[in-house]
């Protein structure tokens, strides 16, 4: 028979984290929800070394914490890997109030489902990785999900944060 007291405090905790995540915006120092999108991008710089790329994108956005935003995109994609390649990315979020940078990690693109042409997918999962400004000492991480069009990604960020 399991321990009723073991339980109930799994319990509690279970409720207790799940009560974070799901807590509404708030004031400096707590819990709150992170919401971006990543549009309007140029492809700036990119260079390809046996499949593998390294390309910096260029755009414009918006952050709800941040309201409106520019932003640059570090990525490295393996085409190597398919049908959905590999791809990680680090990602400067700029404002007027400071800065956030995020690190995508566990990517991937994946083809249109012609496998010719566009759109394609992203996804992946992403760290806030440190800040300036009134978003200095941020932490944080989230999932994003998007597609890349001829004019280049299209990207939506959720997750919670803490500043």
């Amino acid at each position: 028979m399991r321990n009723p007291k073991i339980l109930r405090n799994t319990l509690l905790s279970l409720g207790v984290g799940l009560t974070a995540v799901l807590a509404p915006p708030t004031v400096d120092g707590q819990v709150v929800a992170f919401n971006a999108q990543l549009n309007q991008s140029t492809l700036v710089s990119q260079s390809c070394n046996g499949g593998v790329c390294n390309s910096v994108f260029q755009g414009s956005g918006s952050v709800n914490i941040m309201g409106a935003v520019t932003w640059t995109a570090n990525t490295v994609q393996d085409f190597n890997i398919t049908p959905c390649n590999t791809a990680t990315a680090d990602i400067t979020f700029v404002g007027t109030t400071g800065s956030i940078t995020v690190s995508n990690s566990c990517g991937t693109v994946c083809p249109s489902a012609t496998h010719n042409g566009f759109p394609a997918t992203i996804e992946a999962v992403w760290n806030a990785t440190g800040g300036t400004g009134q978003f200095s000492g941020i932490t944080g991480s989230g999932i994003n999900q998007g597609t890349i069009t001829p004019t280049g990604p299209v990207i939506h960020l959720n997750g919670v944060v803490v500043y």
